[in-house]
């Protein structure tokens, strides 16, 4: 098993990246915030996001299997059971050889239709926040290029496609 590090066109959010999940049983919608540093930023203000924040992202899952949100946060990272293979805060990572599917693909291999290889199509991933941490088995993502530049709206957005 390992970890692979995915580069996207965006830097997660360090501060309040607010992971917002919406999902129905065929499609999971994971919108977040990116980074947006202000160039005239002193350094010591705190800026508190609000939902009409522009500066988000939407990834669509397609055909997800499972996903898991929660703990850990980045100062308990080390605890994640995957931390000594390289998974980092902040970031998107892809675990190659994922024990996760293989556990999903046995408790399926009791369906009478069941064929192993429709698990191969499935990735795990790993979404990272400040406080949280989104973990999925899925057959892909994607980026949604229609999203609203806001969180109220793109929540009201995804909410009518679901």
């Amino acid at each position: 098993m390992k970890i692979e590090q995915i580069k996207e066109k965006f830097d997660i959010d360090v501060g309040a990246p607010t992971p917002t999940i919406l999902s129905n049983e065929l499609n999971l919608y994971l919108t977040f915030y990116v980074s947006n540093v202000d160039p005239n930023w002193d350094g010591k203000s705190i800026h508190m996001r609000t939902d009409q924040d522009d500066g988000i992202v939407t990834i669509k899952f397609d055909r997800f299997e499972q996903f898991k949100f929660g703990s850990p946060n980045d100062e308990a990272i080390s605890g994640h059971p995957l931390y000594k293979l390289g998974l980092k805060p902040y970031s998107i990572q892809k675990v190659i050889g994922s024990e996760w599917i293989k556990e999903l693909k046995k408790i399926n291999s009791v369906h009478p239709y069941h064929k192993d290889e429709l698990f191969e199509k499935y990735e795990h991933f790993i979404f990272f926040f400040h406080d949280r941490c989104f973990e999925i088995v899925s057959q892909g993502y994607t980026i949604e290029e229609n999203s609203k530049s806001n969180m109220k709206d793109e929540i009201k957005r995804i909410s009518e496609l679901l």
